[in-house]
């Protein structure tokens, strides 16, 4: 059973990353590859196959942009309800994308705050890329690992829709 669940979420990456090709530029193939595939590594199958291809990209390549620009030292995170028209994706949930420096517990950390807000996780996969990144703060590109890089975490926590503006 794991086996044949396993193939359904390469199916389903290959299918994500065929898609990636399709719309982007070829100068960004590359680039989405190694992001799309790092992003999903470490998802479960069952959680990848309750959410369409379209979402899978949208989710990526929106979280991949808002990490285009990020300084280290402290978390730069936003918190969204996705609309295809704004995010290039849809989701019943509400998201949180979070660039940090990669260190320990974050993943415990932010499950700890979800919880004390009072919320239901839904879903957080904890992706580390190996980057480079300019002077600015701006991504060069992500980098294979042991090239002297540093690591970044781009964690994506999915929780109970959040409707209330002060809330988000």
């Amino acid at each position: 059973m794991l086996d044949h669940l396993e193939e359904k979420k390469q199916d389903i990456l290959a299918a994500v990353l065929k898609l990636a090709v399709a719309r982007l530029p070829q100068s960004k193939h590359d680039e989405a590859r190694n992001f799309i595939t790092i992003y999903y590594a470490q998802i479960d199958p069952e959680d990848l196959l309750e959410r369409s291809v379209e979402d899978l990209y949208g989710a990526a390549m929106a979280h991949l942009s808002f990490g285009r620009s990020f300084s280290g030292g402290a978390p730069k995170l936003r918190v969204y309800n996705a609309q295809i028209d704004e995010h290039g994706w849809t989701s019943p949930h509400t998201v949180i994308d979070i660039i940090n420096d990669d260190m320990p517990f974050l993943v415990d950390s932010v499950t700890m705050e979800v919880n004390r807000q009072g919320y239901t996780l839904h879903l957080l996969i904890h992706p580390v890329f190996p980057y480079q990144r300019d002077a600015k703060g701006r991504l060069k590109s992500i980098a294979t690992a042991g090239t002297g890089s540093k690591s970044e975490s781009f964690m994506p926590v999915v929780i109970d829709r959040a409707t209330v503006p002060g809330r988000l």
